[in-house]
């Protein structure tokens, strides 16, 4: 191993040598994510990370950078230890071979990365409660024309889309008509949450289904309103129990009026 050899094959090398615990992760893994990171630790002279300023905004931007690695790598399911050996294998690439490390610089890069992977395993550990909870929800069948979505807690925005296509999906596989989305558990409205949510109505629109909402209680009118959505437009009563009834309600006139040519075109095309 040469002064010469690029930081990032030098890191590779020790990775491979070392091998250090993964749970899994490939190395090549962990290598494109320390990979770009080698380059700006390199650019810092060896005699500044020896005695340098760490306030300078030089170092801060690479303690920064640091923390973000330190992130990405907790993203990727490492330990704490296993990141420890991969910060210090990163800081040792970047060093002349046999070389003594700048050990204040080495500390404060460390304590970075680990900052990074504290931020990081709350951050999977969030997201991991968050599909643990989305799990159990799937749209419940009523009857043969209906289907309910009661959604329990507080979630993303973009997992409560998740959910209203799976609605939409689980009503075009049934040939089911109607839907109830009950808001009554579902908690810490906001625009974006009050979007995804709503977004129930134009997805059992496009399948020439009805939609009744319930549980719609004063916060999420105001979340409705803050994201530009018309209640009003909207089938919206209090209770899901109410919702059931128009439900059956509404299911009695469709059968008594007979089934639409839209669904005759989509039973024909299924065949």
């Amino acid at each position: 191993m040469t002064d010469g050899r690029p930081a990032n094959d030098r890191f590779e090398a020790l990775l491979a040598e070392t091998r250090p615990p993964t749970g899994g992760v490939a190395l090549e893994d962990i290598a494109a994510e320390v990979g770009p990171v080698l380059p700006l630790l390199r650019e810092l002279p060896a005699h500044e990370r020896a005695g340098g300023d760490f306030e300078s905004f030089e170092f801060r931007e690479c303690f920064t950078v640091l923390t973000l690695l330190g992130r990405r790598l907790a993203l990727l399911d490492l330990t704490a230890a296993s990141v420890l050996q991969v910060t210090d294998l990163a800081l040792r690439s970047i060093d002349p071979p046999g070389a003594s490390p700048a050990e204040g610089f080495h500390q404060r890069a460390t304590m970075a990365t680990v900052e990074g992977f504290v931020l990081g395993r709350e951050e999977r550990v969030a997201r991991d409660a968050e599909a643990r909870a989305l799990a159990p929800i799937r749209p419940l069948r009523i009857d043969e024309s209906t289907f309910a979505l009661l959604i329990t807690g507080v979630h993303d925005p973009s997992a409560l889309s998740e959910v209203v296509e799976s609605l939409g999906r689980s009503m075009l596989d049934a040939n089911a008509s109607l839907a109830i989305v009950d808001l009554t558990q579902l908690g810490e409205p906001s625009r974006e949450r009050a979007r995804a949510i709503f977004s129930a109505e134009e997805v059992t629109r496009m399948l020439g289904a009805r939609c009744i909402f319930s549980g719609v209680d004063p916060r999420w009118r105001r979340a409705a309103a803050e994201g530009r959505i018309h209640l009003d437009e909207l089938y919206v009563v209090p209770t899901f129990a109410a919702a059931l009834t128009t439900a059956q309600t509404l299911a009695a006139e469709s059968r008594a009026s007979g089934n639409p040519k839209w669904r005759a075109l989509l039973d024909r095309l299924r065949r």
